[in-house]
């Protein structure tokens, strides 16, 4: 699905100059292509989970349409509060990735259950959600999250 994810991005990138990519030190073997092509569209923004999701809010306030690529838990847990405040309450147009790992990396990078995602999620005001289970959903929830111009929440 990463795979997949980054080839929508890239054609969406190849339409809309407004579309940038930020990550929170993940994404190594997916992102290169997207960060060779669009080198100042895509942002490491290293371990910074909540300033990533306030870049974000200030890239969307200012017109440009971020991505922000992590781990579940460190694009929802952890800037938990941004997410709400700066981008929800908001109403801006940020997409939020999430990935999850095969394997165990430590339980601060996995969920326990899939319910405790959803549990996050639905408390926070204006947000899309998309649980795509293979690559055509996928393809149709980042042309629906793009097209809807609202804070969305994409699982890979």
């Amino acid at each position: 699905m990463r795979k997949a994810f980054f080839r929508e991005l890239e054609k969406i990138m190849d339409i809309d100059k407004n579309v940038c990519l930020l990550t929170d030190d993940l994404g190594y073997s997916f992102i290169e292509k997207v960060q060779v092509k669009f080198p100042d569209r895509v942002t490491n923004c290293g371990v910074m989970e909540q300033t990533m999701i306030g870049i974000a809010a200030g890239l969307a306030i200012e017109g440009k349409k971020p991505y922000c690529y992590g781990t579940i838990p460190f694009i929802i847990m952890r800037p938990y509060e941004q997410v709400r405040d700066d981008v929800c309450y908001q109403n801006l147009n940020v997409k939020l990735i999430g990935t999850s790992h095969s394997g165990f990396l430590g339980f601060t990078h996995n969920l326990e259950k899939k319910e405790n995602e959803e549990d996050l999620l639905k408390n926070l005001p204006n947000i899309e959600r998309y649980y795509p289970k293979d690559e055509l959903e996928l393809k149709k929830a980042m042309i629906e999250s793009y097209q809807n111009k609202k804070p969305s929440y994409i699982k890979l």
